[in-house]
């Protein structure tokens, strides 16, 4: 079913030419769906890191809950956002504007409706 995602995620990337690869990483660090060539265990494991860091740093100095982070890179941006309790988004591209618009939802419920069958790669 991984592959399902995969595909989706695919898909996702070939309707937005701005948008070069989409990740979903367990909450473990472990990947679930992943696109382009990049090494994704240690994508992964960074990016869950990165996750836990923002969020207790929210939680710490605004009393709040964190909903995205976007790395503003030389060559382009990356977008870290909590799927649901389970999972995290990572997309990358060429346009912040581009990837805060993004439209996560789709990619949550398509999530939701088959995380009990997804397991990590």
């Amino acid at each position: 079913m991984e592959s399902d995602l995969a595909d989706y995620l695919e898909y996702l990337c070939s309707e937005n030419k701005d948008i070069s690869n989409i990740i979903v990483v367990s909450n473990e660090g472990l990947p679930i769906a992943i696109t382009g060539g990049s090494d994704q265990t240690l994508v992964s494991g960074m990016c869950t890191a990165l996750k836990c860091i923002g969020k207790e740093l929210v939680s710490e100095t605004m009393n709040n809950e964190l909903k995205s982070i976007l790395l503003d890179c030389s060559n382009g941006v990356i977008l870290i956002q909590p799927l649901n309790q389970k999972a995290i988004l990572v997309a990358s591209g060429n346009n912040a504007g581009l990837l805060t618009d993004f439209d996560v939802s789709s990619i949550k419920r398509y999530f939701s409706a088959h995380q009990n069958h997804l397991v990590a790669i």
